[in-house]
């Protein structure tokens, strides 16, 4: 199976689009095909940011108290809840996205998926992918090719 961690953009932009890529990727979290790791972290972070006034503002029609509940619900019932992550990366870049990278670390995640240019730069940092060549830090549409193609694959199988 795949592991992933989404970062809050990913499960934003999955909370305010049914439609979008971010939402596609949570489907085959649905699905089963994916395993979403939360911690208690990174699950703080998207609920503060689901209820910022000024992200309710701009989507004021998709994230109603019920919509943000309903959603943070999904993701208690449908993700791998972590507990205590240790703090083994430190990136002085943005070190916001510790958390993500952190938990992705400790879990043996495959994916990271995100938009954030300082997740996805660290693809081309040789130090990074040296030290954790097995993770790799993804957007959206790439995560949902790779995973299609992984679900062809174990089809094919069959």
């Amino acid at each position: 199976m795949i592991s992933a961690v989404f970062d809050t953009t990913t499960l934003l932009q999955a909370a305010t689009s049914r439609k979008g890529p971010a939402a596609a990727c949570l489907a085959f979290v649905d699905d089963g095909h994916v395993k979403l790791y939360v911690s208690t972290v990174t699950f703080d972070e998207i609920r503060e940011v689901l209820n910022r006034p000024d992200i309710r503002k701009s989507f004021s029609k998709k994230l109603t108290d019920e919509s943000v509940l309903n959603f943070l619900d999904h993701l208690v019932d449908k993700g791998h809840m972590v507990d205590d992550v240790p703090h083994v990366y430190q990136y002085k870049r943005d070190p916001d996205d510790e958390p993500f990278l952190d938990l992705a670390i400790a879990t043996q995640s495959t994916f990271i998926v995100s938009r954030d240019n300082d997740l996805l730069d660290l693809m081309k940092d040789d130090d990074f992918r040296k030290a954790y060549p097995a993770l790799a830090i993804v957007d959206p549409p790439s995560f949902l090719a790779h995973v299609r193609s992984e679900i062809a694959k174990t089809t094919a199988g069959n």
